[in-house]
């Protein structure tokens, strides 16, 4: 099985509030360092209500990312804090 590398896009399974279940979802690899690594969560739904402060929203047609790349918003939600 490959290992992760910085900046690849990785299925992993995040688990849910009360920890009942996961769910497959899309990561960004931010680094990696021996076993461990450290991602960031993408999302495509933006919940209702306040949001965290560690979330960054990304509105399709950003100047640093081409379009083919983004087809609709995507939320990303830090998941190192």
């Amino acid at each position: 099985m490959s290992k992760p590398k910085a900046a690849e896009i990785w299925l992993v399974r995040f688990p849910f509030s009360d920890l009942s279940t996961t769910k497959l979802r899309p990561a960004l690899v931010l680094a990696v360092h021996r076993e461990e690594q450290i991602i960031l969560g993408i999302f495509s739904k933006i919940p209702p209500g306040e949001w965290w402060e560690t979330w960054i929203l990304v509105r399709e047609g950003h100047p640093n990312i081409p379009t083919s790349q983004l087809l609709t918003n995507r939320l990303k939600k830090d998941l190192c804090n």
